[in-house]
């Protein structure tokens, strides 16, 4: 596989330069500050940066929606866990085409975005997602 990975360092996309991709699988901070408050004090031994998305958990995962579409091929898949913070991305983004993903052995917060969908939505995306 190391002919055909590649690491790169950047924020979010912007290191990409224009780059597309048939697939982003995307694990960003998704943790609301009070949710964060209220977990066991073995995870507060990780680094909070890795864990905290804001006050609502969607502070990466709106920048994420607003700009995937622009770096995935036509047939692209955005796969994006979001775990607990899933009511507040529907409350955020209601007219957004939710498809959740149903796992065998449990799970839940995980959704699929087509390019076709995130690009269809970036205003909205946009619009609710920078606070």
């Amino acid at each position: 596989l190391g002919a055909r990975v590649r690491a790169i360092d950047s924020d979010l996309f912007a290191g990409l330069a224009g780059e597309r991709y048939d697939l982003i699988l995307c694990n960003p901070p998704y943790v609301a500050r009070a949710e964060y408050e209220a977990l066991p004090c073995e995870y507060h031994r990780e680094p909070e940066l890795g864990l905290v998305g804001g006050e609502d958990g969607l502070d990466l995962v709106a920048r994420i929606l607003a700009e995937a579409g622009r770096h995935l091929g036509d047939q692209g898949l955005l796969v994006l866990e979001v775990g607990n913070s899933a009511a507040a991305l529907e409350a955020r983004f209601p007219e957004a085409p939710w498809m959740w993903l149903d796992f065998e052995r449990g799970g839940e917060g995980v959704c699929v975005l087509t390019a076709e969908q995130l690009r269809l939505h970036e205003s909205l995306f946009r619009a609710g997602g920078y606070r």
